[in-house]
């Protein structure tokens, strides 16, 4: 949610996994906000102190930035500019060994990233 720079859209662990996904998720019509792309970079900012500053770690104590992967989810395909804002960012948190990835076409679904396998079945918890 672009709109919303200092919120952490989604935080995933699948259940025997050791990496952590923090998602943003850009629903649609979110590139057609003025200046789409400035509120992106302002949103991975926000993740990366999230990430960096122990935010994440206070929250998630089994949580580190080497097995940290943000995902940048959108349901329509993302603008050339966004694409070259974020390989630019990828580069930047090489070497904190934090994975940045997207899919340019786009494709999440319009209600968003689904929640991790098992998610909210009998007798389990988030």
């Amino acid at each position: 949610m672009l709109g919303q720079t200092k919120q952490i859209d989604v935080v995933l662990k699948e259940p025997g996994e050791l990496e952590w996904r923090v998602v943003v998720e850009i629903h649609k019509g979110e590139w057609l906000r003025p200046r789409a792309v400035y509120l992106l970079e302002e949103k991975l900012n926000a993740y990366a102190a999230f990430v960096l500053d122990g935010q994440m770690k206070t929250l998630y104590p089994n949580s580190s930035p080497e097995r940290t992967h943000i995902v940048v989810a959108s349901v329509e395909p993302m603008p050339a500019d966004a694409i070259r804002l974020l390989e630019q960012i990828a580069e930047a948190f090489k070497p904190a060994s934090v994975k940045l990835s997207w899919t340019a076409e786009g494709g999440m679904p319009d209600e968003g990233v689904p929640p991790p396998q098992g998610f909210g079945a009998a007798g389990t918890s988030p």
